[in-house]
């Protein structure tokens, strides 16, 4: 919790020049034993942290139409070249490429964030769309294991969600299937990326036994996603995975619910999920949930 209180604290004065001392006295402990700490809780040093931070704020403002040069000056960069230098090491493009990769693939389709997050789907896509999108990614990422039995899941999802909807609007299977698609790509296993098209069904339905329609190692994962809010820390790894996922596509459809719910699920991504995030160690996962909960927080 300290942790997080000086991480709430960096990102409230993003713009202003930080020390590890100035840090360290706020957090309370010396100089030596909180840089210690950060790195621990962090997987970064305090000042590699800011500086990813400031490029990820910088983004955000640049894509909102702000002048390259007025950013890096803003958030402490001595010159154009020097945030240009930083900015293409952290992302593999410069901030001068950004509008324009934007505004173009906003026009033809596509994701210019591909190199900092992992790929995301437009709200409203139709589940149809979604489920060769899922295909699609299964087989670039070669994961082996899925065959027919995906499409027969696939139509249990349909099934058992049938009639629900997300506060998008969005039929609720489309949700799962995004979760899918986020597992393929953070490595996992065919079993788990079958078990998250059905990974909120104690939540969003009745209790329903599925044992006899799915796969003995797919079912296994299911039941044991109910363990999340009872026996949290006894949840197997493919459970984890499973809830990150989850979270991330709420996040990214998080402006659907009310301000207080927003802010509260914020609070949560960051004292509980980030953690689990960097012991998954996936940066792009990591840098996602960060950077959308600081948002709402």
């Amino acid at each position: 919790m300290d942790m997080n209180r000086i991480l709430d604290y960096m990102e409230a004065h993003l713009e202003e020049k930080l020390t590890n001392k100035q840090l360290a006295d706020i957090a309370g402990y010396s100089e030596y034993h909180f840089l210690q700490l950060f790195k621990n809780h962090t997987g970064e040093t305090v000042m590699e942290y800011l500086c990813r931070r400031r490029l990820f704020r910088a983004m955000d403002e640049i894509l909102a139409g702000s002048r390259i040069i007025d950013v890096a000056f803003r958030y402490g960069f001595e010159s154009h070249s020097a945030f240009s230098r930083a900015f293409k090491r952290e992302f593999g493009f410069s901030p001068s490429l950004l509008r324009t990769l934007r505004l173009e693939l906003d026009c033809i389709g596509g994701n210019c964030m591909e190199q900092i997050f992992l790929n995301s789907t437009k709200l409203g896509t139709p589940k149809e769309e979604l489920f060769a999108g899922l295909k699609e990614l299964l087989k670039k990422n070669n994961v082996e294991g899925t065959g027919a039995v995906l499409d027969e899941v696939y139509s249990l999802a349909c099934k058992v969600y049938e009639g629900k909807h997300r506060y998008s609007g969005d039929e609720f299977v489309t949700h799962t299937l995004n979760v899918a698609m986020l597992l393929t790509e953070l490595g996992a296993d065919a079993d788990t990326v079958l078990a998250g098209l059905l990974s909120d069904i104690s939540e969003r339905t009745a209790a329903v036994d599925l044992s006899a329609e799915l796969p003995e190692n797919v079912w296994d994962i299911v039941e044991k996603i109910g363990l999340w809010h009872t026996d949290r820390d006894n949840c197997p790894e493919e459970v984890v995975l499973i809830k990150l996922a989850e979270r991330l596509h709420n996040m990214r459809t998080i402006e659907y619910l009310a301000e207080e719910k927003r802010a509260a699920k914020a609070k949560e991504t960051i004292e509980f999920y980030l953690p689990l995030a960097r012991k998954v160690n996936n940066q792009k996962l990591m840098e996602e949930l960060n950077d959308l909960a600081r948002k709402y927080a």
